[in-house]
């Protein structure tokens, strides 16, 4: 074989293996200290949330909102061996949004979400107990389409 030739081949293995890495990457595991700014953090007990500001179909401005307010809002339920996070809107639009867990307060992974559709719940669940969560970066989804990740 050439050394043109093998150039050729383990290039083109390369490039095969690519879109699988980028696929299958492991969930990001944040410090608090690494948590973005601007993400709501709680044990959603009684509720955790964020105002979400809304302009040309787009967010426009959001920020942790106190207990009682915001309009994406998150609510714990579950025993300690399962944990559920039921998340509202009242946002005419479907709303995305970043999702991060912690089972011990200072280590947060990313966690897989589903867009929220208005007026229908989304339900996020874990096998596990989660002590706390951290939601933020809201994101308008486009009409009709529903994004789980």
């Amino acid at each position: 074989m050439t050394n043109a030739l093998l150039r050729v081949c383990v290039l083109g293995t390369l490039l095969a293996t690519l879109p699988v890495a980028a696929k299958d990457k492991a969930p990001r595991t944040l410090a608090r200290t690494e948590l973005p700014q601007g993400f709501a953090i709680g044990s959603g007990a009684p509720v955790l949330a964020l105002q979400v500001e809304v302009a040309d179909g787009k967010v426009a401005s959001w920020a942790p909102a106190g207990e009682g307010t915001g309009n994406l809002r998150g609510t714990r339920s579950g025993d300690a061996a399962q944990t559920t996070l039921m998340v509202s809107s009242t946002l005419p639009e479907a709303i995305k949004f970043d999702l991060y867990v912690s089972t011990d307060g200072e280590r947060f992974e990313y966690a897989s979400t589903c867009g929220v559709t208005p007026g229908v719940s989304s339900f996020e669940m874990w096998e596990r107990p989660v002590a706390l969560f951290a939601m933020g970066n809201p994101r308008v989804l486009p009409k009709g389409r529903m994004d789980c990740d």
